[in-house]
């Protein structure tokens, strides 16, 4: 009887907690809400983010602008009157280059300065368009301009009370300088912007341009940068970091080569000094995510739409879940809440 007693009065055992794994709006919520825009950003606040992901390119004058594109995207601008910049961008691929470079000159992002382009609407896909066929539940909208990171960042501030966390891609072209500020510029102006709006503590910074995220450390240690890479990067791929061509493998990366850390892509992040690794996640491997994880690494993976042929992949999606990377950038984060929470998961607040 005694020993019944003291099973019953004995605490129950600790179970683990569930595992977080944080969800990022990819460019506010692409699937739902023109992309990088206010109305992006209000709809991934309403459907719940750990993060919001934005990117960001520099204006003429050196505003941090937001968008995915270093020259204006056909499929997706508009002019004042409310006509695409340009065939679409499968049309525009059959052009002449004589008539896509004038095309790119006329529009590169960091000719323009920021009044001008905020004469630009992004608020509607082009219909028909490739682009658009992956995201058929975006609802449209006239009138949506291209904001500033400060207005993106005010915003979702008073929104969440400061509560909501930020993920900034920094957007480069190696191989195109003329529509690429040097990295210590962009470094200094994304930088700026992060310490004047207090935000340093809850944002990360990532790109697949090395060179940026190395400027950046330099500037503050505390700036939690991430790496992206993507099956491009591996083995055989058209920017293999592991090319035996030098100019190839190290373009994204300074110069450094992969060869160097041992062919391991977590190693070299890591002794870059990387506060996370962001790989595709059709690239990433349960290996790789094994020793990111033992290196002391954060993995969040992204999915490439183009490539997958698809904007959300749920089977791969689980993969990744069951494997335990620790973010997931999505275009629906929606879809990706439901599929943690049906898996006892915690999932994040809504605003």
């Amino acid at each position: 009887m005694l020993l019944a007693m003291c099973i019953l009065l004995a605490p129950a055992a600790q179970s683990e907690p569930a595992k977080r794994i944080e969800v990022y709006a990819h460019r506010g919520a692409r699937a739902f809400a023109p992309e990088n825009t206010m109305a992006g950003y209000k709809t991934a606040l309403r459907i719940g983010a750990d993060y919001i992901d934005m990117d960001v390119v520099l204006t003429k004058e050196h505003e941090v602008l937001l968008s995915h594109d270093l020259v204006l995207n056909p499929d997706i601008t508009r002019d004042d009157q409310a006509q695409f910049l340009a065939p679409s961008r499968e049309a525009m691929m059959k052009l002449p280059q004589a008539q896509r470079d004038a095309y790119d000159r006329k529009y590169a992002v960091m000719g323009l300065t920021l009044r001008e382009l905020q004469g630009y609407d992004v608020g509607r896909l082009r219909p028909g368009s490739a682009y658009s066929r992956f995201f058929p539940d975006q609802v449209p909208a006239d009138g949506i301009r291209m904001p500033t990171l400060r207005d993106v960042v005010r915003f979702a501030e008073k929104e969440t009370r400061k509560r909501i966390r930020y993920q900034i891609e920094i957007k480069t072209d190696p191989a195109h300088p003329d529509y690429s500020p040097p990295p210590e510029a962009f470094a200094a102006a994304v930088y700026k912007v992060l310490r004047d709006e207090g935000i340093i503590d809850r944002v990360e910074v990532h790109a697949f341009d090395f060179r940026c995220l190395y400027e950046l450390q330099r500037l503050d240690r505390r700036i939690r940068t991430a790496y992206l890479t993507s099956r491009d990067n591996e083995q055989g791929g058209e920017e293999s970091f592991l090319s035996p061509d030098p100019k190839v493998a190290g373009q994204w990366t300074g110069g450094k080569l992969l060869q160097d850390y041992g062919g391991s892509l977590p190693a070299m992040v890591k002794a870059m000094g990387g506060y996370a690794w962001d790989p595709e996640d059709a690239e990433l491997t349960k290996e790789a995510l094994d020793e990111a994880h033992r290196l002391g690494l954060k993995v969040v993976v992204w999915s490439w739409p183009e490539k997958l042929g698809s904007a959300f992949d749920a089977e791969l999606v689980a993969k990744m879940i069951a494997w335990g990377v620790d973010g997931i950038i999505t275009d629906d984060p929606g879809r990706l809440i439901s599929m943690l929470a049906a898996r006892g998961l915690p999932v994040p607040g809504r605003y």
